[in-house]
């Protein structure tokens, strides 16, 4: 098990249709509809679905997906994205044992680089086109940081994740799943 991710620009909800036993299905002849995204939007990371409904089939005029990693792995690269923009040393408590993280400071804060990201779940939900947007420009912004990097698979995943934002910044979406 790991996350994937995939990006979606200039979606455009569907009508007519109803979500029923995990499929979707036109609502006059009960057949299946093709559906590009059916949106989830994670209650416990309010804002960052912007106007992408919960619930909605959304068509795409383009996609785009890659998979992050183990669950395990994402999280160390989401901390090492913490720590190279800027995030202070930080540290949590889980099983009875304190851990340091730099993206701990992150889950703690309100705002800052790359927030929406690292404080967001690594398993399911989506971000939409405007908080996309502002994680395309800190992707951007703190480009040449991920290039020093030694673990060549760290900017490769960054360099992903920079499409994917950019590409959902065009009225679209981003999902974790």
């Amino acid at each position: 098990m790991g996350l994937d991710i995939t990006a979606y620009r200039k979606i455009s909800k569907m009508t007519g249709v109803r979500y029923e036993d995990g499929e979707v299905l036109d609502e006059e002849t009960g057949e299946y509809a093709d559906c590009d995204l059916m949106a989830f939007v994670n209650s416990d990371f309010p804002g960052r679905n912007d106007n992408v409904e919960d619930g909605q089939a959304y068509r795409a005029e383009e996609r785009f997906g890659f998979r992050a990693g183990a669950y395990s792995s994402y999280n160390r690269w989401r901390d090492e994205l913490a720590r190279i923009s800027g995030w202070p040393l930080g540290s949590y408590h889980q099983c009875g044992k304190d851990w340091e993280s730099y993206a701990a400071s992150a889950w703690k804060a309100t705002s800052g680089p790359f927030w929406e990201m690292i404080n967001f779940s690594d398993c399911e939900g989506v971000i939409g086109p405007e908080t996309s947007k502002k994680l395309a420009d800190d992707f951007a912004a703190f480009d040449a940081a991920a290039k020093t990097v030694p673990e060549p698979r760290f900017y490769e995943v960054y360099s992903e994740f920079r499409k994917a934002f950019e590409m959902a910044s065009d009225d679209g979406a981003v999902r974790f799943h």
